[in-house]
């Protein structure tokens, strides 16, 4: 659907041989060379040779592992105009995890090279805070306000931190840095004798630092995250910078603040107008101090004019929520710079390393799969036989999910599949099924035998399926409706959402589209791509239910916020390809004219009370990839700048589930590398875990104080298991909006 070649600028250069006889190319990336195996990404060849290349999503939604082609071909397996700007297609950049080079290629990517050095100092400066100092060995080119990654000998860990201080001949780099509880490096650079160590900073990267104009500057900063404010101000100093300027520096009391002897000194020689208000929100009251009290967020509207460009660094909430705050007074939000600091630890990540041990998938292996095509044929018998045999078919359904699952156990088999065809072909064979599901289940609502449809089935099977039909009564008819909706779910959906991800795959992406026509959905296959695997488990993301929510609310605004996202991420595409909203290429208005040709068709064959009996099956089977959302990602938080990892899903193991949802259960894996196809999905028994399998939590969901009972328990396991010291941050301010008393009572503990 979406693929294209993009070529280098420069001359494009021939495969190599391996000894197998199989051409292979080369990538050389800033300048160091890697082999790519056939069909690889470049980013999946660059980490799987060590390369520390920037990424996130891993599924072409979210750009972060955007570089730019300097020589060579590739052929680029999704439509970049969805992330990429005007300037950056011009220049030549291309998704590195959607790119497959036809050519030796050559890349650049802002993944800068180490430089090493010694501790020359180190400082206490509050109870949590400490400053170290760097001599490099050799210069190091950065904008004030930048950060680097940083390791020092002793410790096996590498963090991002702020250099806090302005670009200078010496050599010489400065970092605060706040002890984290149970942070490596930040308690080993806290308490440990650094100095003579060597170090290692690998860098620059961010975007934050003083951009050129006449505009009043107001900053905003938490904690550690004075270090590149005190930076920015240094080199302000230095340019002779005469814009008026506001530093608010938040901090809990009077001993956490610290080098505002430095600021004061800074504020006697910065050229033009300078105000510092340290703001303390935790001090007692009978204590000394004369100063501002309370958030420092709540001080920003007494400073802001209409052109004020503000500069904001600390924890993420604080960020946030200086960022609605200047949004909410009119500031515009190419005035707004942000540098978040984070000390995330990414070996919270879970990886499973199987590749030696995994066993050549056997006939079973694939025959599994096949249950799902068992599932929905059994539905069609179900459907026609009508009266009880539909009552029988559509409980037996729940039954041999929910029993099933408890019963049979987990499914941690990890085969390695020689024959991808053939589980592509299982993907495929699932829009003929869905549209004879769609035929049958309409045609028992018709008034008429349908091209004398049931009557060819009763001369070939003796059971008189017209009769039956007539004699089926409204509540029958009703479970038909549940029944039909649960297989446009499964069927539809599910296998829909394998396929779509496919974007290099036309035939995939043609079915998987049709698949999600039958629920009204086909903007899942530009919001879940370019929207859901870049926001998951954030406040931007619509299909995450935040704590504290009720599915049926849920329900209603993952779709509506889905289809104005969905429609947002199209029409920026089509408006960076010159190209009308309302033309053919628009697919967000292509994809609901499949639906309502589908609405046509069962007017043609079931009349009135056909069109109605799909739009509520239909509408059924969208409502179920709501559910879906909502227990898949419920209560989860994440900073919207780091890669989505395997802790950020919930994840079930249940094999009837797996069997029949094409792995969809392993979610853990499938957000942590999204490229990744069904059958290579690891099971992470160590993920966090859904209360079971698919259908039960669907049901438990459904009932609301039962999911609560069972699940708060689980999400309190997670904040304590999983997230990092900045998502806890964030886990507070959700669970303050979740109106639960045991989410509330936890951010005391």
């Amino acid at each position: 659907m979406f693929l294209t070649d993009q070529i280098g600028s420069g001359k494009t250069k021939k495969s190599d041989t391996n000894d197998t006889g199989i051409k292979t190319n080369l990538v050389k990336i800033n300048g160091v060379t890697i082999s790519i195996r056939p069909k690889e990404n470049i980013l999946s060849a660059a980490l799987r040779q060590g390369i520390d290349f920037p990424h996130s999503c891993r599924v072409g939604g979210c750009a972060t592992c955007k570089c730019k082609l300097v020589d060579g071909r590739v052929k680029e397996l999704t439509e970049t105009g969805y992330l990429l700007s005007d300037e950056e297609l011009d220049n030549g950049y291309i998704l590195a995890c959607q790119s497959i080079p036809q050519t030796d290629v050559s890349i650049e990517v802002q993944n800068k090279k180490t430089i090493s050095g010694t501790v020359l100092h180190q400082k206490v400066l509050t109870e949590e805070i400490c400053e170290i100092i760097i001599q490099l060995d050799s210069s190091l080119h950065f904008l004030a306000g930048q950060y680097v990654s940083l390791s020092i000998e002793g410790m096996d860990a590498e963090r991002n931190y702020s250099i806090a201080n302005a670009p200078n001949k010496k050599g010489i780099v400065s970092f605060i840095v706040r002890k984290v509880p149970n942070g490596k490096l930040s308690n080993y650079i806290y308490h440990q004798n650094l100095v003579g160590k060597k170090a290692k900073i690998k860098g620059v990267f961010g975007n934050f630092f003083l951009r050129e104009n006449k505009n009043p500057i107001l900053m905003v900063a938490g904690g550690s995250g004075l270090a590149p404010i005190l930076a920015i101000l240094e080199q302000g100093i230095l340019n002779h910078t005469k814009r008026p300027l506001t530093l608010l520096f938040g901090a809990r009391k009077k001993e956490d603040l610290y080098k505002t002897n430095e600021i004061q000194k800074m504020h006697k020689i910065w050229n033009g107008k300078f105000t510092f208000i340290p703001i303390l929100s935790e001090e007692p009251k009978n204590s000394s101090w004369k100063g501002k009290r309370g958030l420092v967020t709540s001080f920003i509207k007494d400073h802001l004019t209409k052109s004020t460009e503000a500069y904001l660094c600390g924890p993420p909430p604080m960020v946030d929520i200086a960022t609605k705050e200047l949004l909410q007074f009119g500031i515009q939000k190419q005035s707004i710079f942000a540098d978040r600091f984070t000390t995330i630890d990414h070996n919270l990540s879970l990886h499973i390393n199987d590749n030696n041990s995994r066993n050549k998938a056997g006939v079973f292996d694939y025959l599994k799969f096949f249950l799902f095509h068992v599932v929905g044929l059994t539905s069609v018998v179900s459907l026609l036989m009508g009266g009880i045999y539909t009552t029988i078919g559509f409980f037996s359904l729940l039954f041999f999910y929910i029993v099933g699952d408890e019963i049979s156990g987990d499914d941690k088999s990890t085969p390695s599949y020689t024959k991808p065809e053939i589980l592509t072909l299982q993907l495929w064979m699932a829009l003929p099924i869905l549209m004879i599901i769609f035929f049958c289940s309409v045609w028992t609502v018709s008034a008429i035998d349908t091209f004398g449809f049931g009557s060819r089935l009763t001369q070939i099977f003796g059971y008189d399926f017209n009769f039956a039909k007539e004699n089926t009564s409204i509540l029958v008819h009703g479970y038909a409706v549940a029944l039909t909706g649960l297989m446009i779910g499964l069927v539809g959906t599910i296998t829909a959402h394998e396929l779509t991800h496919r974007t290099w795959d036309p035939i995939s992406m043609f079915i998987g589209r049709w698949l999600l026509a039958f629920s009204f959905d086909t903007i899942f296959s530009i919001e879940h791509v370019y929207g859901h695997h870049r926001y998951v488990s954030t406040t931007e993301d619509p299909a995450t239910a935040p704590r504290g929510r009720n599915v049926y609310f849920h329900i209603l605004a993952s779709t509506i916020k889905g289809n104005i996202s969905a429609w947002k991420i199209e029409t920026k595409r089509l408006k960076r390809k010159n190209v009308s909203n309302f033309s053919y290429q628009n697919a967000f208005l292509r994809g609901h004219l499949m639906s309502v040709s589908l609405v046509i068709l069962a007017y043609l064959i079931g009349g009135m009370t056909g069109m109605f009996f799909f739009i509520a099956a239909g509408l059924f089977g969208k409502t179920l990839l709501e559910i879906v959302n909502y227990m898949e990602h419920y209560g989860m938080v994440r900073l919207p700048d780091e890669p989505v990892q395997p802790r950020h899903s919930w994840n079930t193991n249940k094999r009837i589930s797996s069997w029949t949802m094409f792995n969809l259960t392993r979610h853990s894996h499938h957000h942590a590398e999204g490229e990744v196809p069904y059958q290579n999905l690891r099971p992470y028994p160590n993920a966090p875990m859904m209360i079971s399998g698919y259908l039960t939590t669907i049901v438990i969901a459904l009932i609301p104080p039962l999911w609560h009972y069972l699940m708060i328990p689980k999400v309190l396991e997670w904040d304590k298991k999983f997230a990092s010291p900045e998502e806890l941050e964030l886990v507070k301010i959700a669970n303050e909006k979740s109106g639960i008393t045991s989410l509330i009572a936890s951010n005391n503990d």
